[in-house]
């Protein structure tokens, strides 16, 4: 039986993950089941604007063990791809200069986007803000530059931010009047230098993130080779049924 769904992303039917996409469904529990959603267009949704690489090798461990530290920066948790928590009203970050714009448009290819999802504020009108955060629960919408004279635009958004799938993510002016659900957040990305944040292969690591929070593994735990991963898996389950 086909569910109807409201976005692309993350859907679980039981305790199997699969993730949603333009091109077709995947799960990562080695099923060769039919996903049972259907993305429906009430909301309006052309298209998707992700192609996740779900056949992906596992990262290197060099680029691994170099991006896991930053995992606990609440800017880069933030650009993660996985569903944000419920009653999320989207986060704010002082940068009235733009100095976040590159490591943001470089974290969000975590998600694998097809088109930019970091965007001027200015450009987005809040009745397309909130079309798009209900495109899919995996890419976050990025909208920098945000100004004092924004406020009105921004309680308008916020309004409809926590109900939506998508997460929000805004930058711009410190004199910002936040909506009260928005949390404002601090960053120490910029300690990462730019080159060697856009040297490591985002498209790869968001695919090894989503395929551990698909089956219910650390995000940021070190990371282990097929064999050392299949045979951990069967002491689990070994464990589980108590032979061990």
């Amino acid at each position: 039986m086909t569910k109807s769904v409201e976005c692309y992303g993350i859907h679980w039917a039981d305790d199997v993950a699969f993730l949603v996409q333009g091109r077709g469904a995947t799960n990562f529990a080695g099923l060769k089941a039919t996903a049972p959603f259907q993305v429906n267009n009430s909301h309006q949704i052309r298209f998707c604007n992700h192609l996740v690489p779900t056949a992906a090798p596992l990262p290197d461990r060099v680029h691994w063990d170099a991006f896991a530290p930053i995992m606990k920066d609440p800017l880069v948790r933030a650009m993660l791809p996985v569903p944000k928590p419920a009653g999320d009203a989207g986060v704010h970050l002082v940068d009235p200069d733009g100095e976040l714009d590159l490591p943001l448009v470089l974290l969000s290819k975590l998600g694998s986007p097809i088109h930019r999802v970091v965007q001027p504020f200015a450009s987005m009108r809040p009745e397309t803000v909130r079309r798009e955060l209900t495109a899919t629960n995996i890419l976050p919408l990025v909208l920098t530059g945000a100004t004092r004279e924004d406020a009105e635009a921004l309680a308008t958004i916020v309004q409809f931010t926590a109900a939506s799938p998508r997460r929000l993510v805004v930058t711009g002016s410190g004199d910002v009047d936040l909506p009260g659900p928005m949390k404002r957040i601090d960053t120490r990305i910029g300690e990462t230098p730019i080159i060697d944040l856009a040297q490591l292969p985002m498209e790869i690591l968001g695919a090894a993130i989503i395929r551990r929070h698909c089956r219910h593994e650390p995000l940021d735990a070190p990371m282990e080779s097929r064999d050392a991963r299949r045979e951990r898996i069967l002491r689990e389950r070994k464990s589980e049924q108590g032979l061990t």
